[in-house]
This record gives structure tokens, sequence and C-alpha cells, in this order.
């Protein structure tokens, strides 16, 4: 109504003399998502739960993931890996209902993050060719998927760090320094 349009002309106002408002959260995340990219007609409350449901179950899984390292241990690897990979993979695609699969690409595919992300998802798809491999004993395939989650935790710290200012410098610089007594 009446407030409204106050409202809105006190922004014009306010823009015409330099005072710029910083979009909300929800402001930027809908003009992300508004340009028909990705999650299309889902209103800003659908998006966040979406997000909430994939990072929530992502976590559930990878936690429950534990209780089967046993099985891992025993000799019996598939229920593990699968369901570490799952919750990875929900927990990835999680970003998609905020900023649409197509732009989630492109962030995860920057020059400063496809390392991180090729190697976050090649060994997702090793630990399940390890799992389900019958060509290897039973020890090689612990071994393998032990290195191949490794190799995914230390893929995904990376990629997170991107996103930190200085992030990656500073961890590169606090391990020469704790490994090899520089910077």
């Amino acid at each position: 109504g009446e407030r409204g349009r106050m409202d809105a002309g006190k922004e014009a106002l306010s823009s015409l003399l330099g005072n710029k408002r910083e979009p909300t959260l929800r402001e930027q995340i809908e003009e992300a998502t508004s340009a028909g990219e990705g999650c299309f007609s889902l209103t800003y409350e659908e998006r966040v739960i979406g997000f909430l449901g994939c990072v929530g179950s992502g976590m559930f899984l990878n936690c429950f993931s534990v209780i089967r390292i046993g099985q891992l241990l025993l000799g019996n690897p598939v229920p593990f890996a699968v369901c570490f990979t799952i919750g990875n993979l929900l927990s990835m695609g999680s970003m998609c209902f905020l900023v649409g699969p197509a732009r989630q690409c492109r962030n995860m595919l920057q020059p400063g993050r496809a390392g991180a992300t090729v190697l976050y998802v090649l060994m997702m798809l090793c630990t399940l060719v390890v799992a389900f491999s019958t060509a290897l004993t039973h020890l090689e395939r612990v071994v393998l998927i032990l290195v191949c989650i490794a190799l995914q935790m230390a893929a995904l710290a990376w990629y997170c760090l991107s996103y930190v200012p200085f992030g990656r410098r500073y961890i590169t610089s606090a391990v020469c320094s704790y490994c090899f007594g520089r910077e």
C-alpha cells in the first residue's frame, strides 16, 4: 500500500544520493535464482527447505557411514562406501537449491576450484569402484577406500578454503612452517 510506495520512494532517493542499501541475504538469493536458473518456480522458503533437507540428509548419511566402518573393516565395504558417497552427493548438491545447478557448476569449475572439484568427484567414483571390485583383496579394498576418503576430505577442505580470503595461503604457510620449519 501507501507505506510500500513510500519505502520504494525513499530507496530511489537514497540511491540517487549515492547511498546504496545492501541487499539482504534473501534478496541476494532471490536475485541469483530469479533468472530462470535451476529451481525455477520454487519460493525462497522452498529453496531454503530444499537446501537444509539436502545438507541435513547428507550429514546424517555421513555420520551413519561411521557406524558402518566396522563392516568395511570386516570385509563388506559396500554399505560404508555407498552411504558415505550418497551423503557427499547430497551435501554437494544442496547448493543447487540456493543458486541453481548451472551457477553451482560454474562456481565449482572456476579456475581456483576446478582441481579440488575434479579430485573430489573422482575420489567419490573411485570409492564406489573399489568397494564393488571383486579383483582386489579385502585389505587392498580397505586401504584404497580409506585413501579415497582421505583425498575426498582434503579436496573438500581445499575447495571450502577457496571461499575464505587468504584461506589457502594461510593453511599452506602453516603446513610448510610446521613440516619444514619455514614460511
